[in-house]
């Protein structure tokens, strides 16, 4: 993840002073960056004008003024996650409705929740997976041309707490 921070007092004077930083990022490299942009006693504040990452949706949540250390636990924990967790975690933010980078990392507690189901996104699909890749019903071979999975799958969507996502089909078990 990276942001850009930029010097407030620069800004409304019509002037763009920032630089791109990458996150996590130390507390002394953190007041480094600051002094870069010339953040001191007379320019005290700065903002977040732009952010990079790889995980979609998570840029909606970062305002210009999240807290840059709250940024920090985020990186720290975004590091970690693997490529199948990064997708799950884009299909719970489209499902979610955050606000926030601490939802996010409220949202990270409890990843292992959710159930992504890469390659499914209709009801159809749904029912098919279910039915043979789950077996979670025993159909004779004679009648699975007669099978409606699509039926099976809206069934199993309005039963449970799940949507279907750009990444796949998305089951909360929380």
């Amino acid at each position: 993840m990276k942001i850009f921070i930029t010097n407030l007092g620069k800004y409304c004077e019509g002037y763009l002073v920032g630089k791109w930083i990458k996150l996590p990022i130390s507390d002394d490299k953190l007041d480094e960056v600051l002094k870069q942009i010339g953040i001191n006693e007379y320019y005290e504040e700065y903002f977040i004008s732009d952010c990079e990452n790889d995980i979609i949706g998570l840029s909606d949540v970062i305002s210009e003024y999240s807290s840059v250390s709250v940024l920090n636990k985020l990186a720290q924990r975004l590091e970690g996650l693997s490529a199948d967790d990064a997708r799950k975690l884009g299909a719970v933010l489209e499902y979610e409705a955050c606000t926030s980078v601490e939802e996010v990392l409220a949202i990270l507690d409890k990843l292992d929740e959710f159930e992504l189901v890469i390659g499914v996104s209709d009801d159809e699909t749904l029912g098919y997976y279910y039915a043979e890749e789950l077996c979670s019903i025993d159909i004779p071979e004679h009648l699975k041309n007669y099978m409606d999975y699509e039926a099976y799958g809206r069934d199993i969507r309005l039963e449970n707490s799940c949507l279907y996502t750009s990444f796949g089909f998305l089951l909360d078990n929380r």
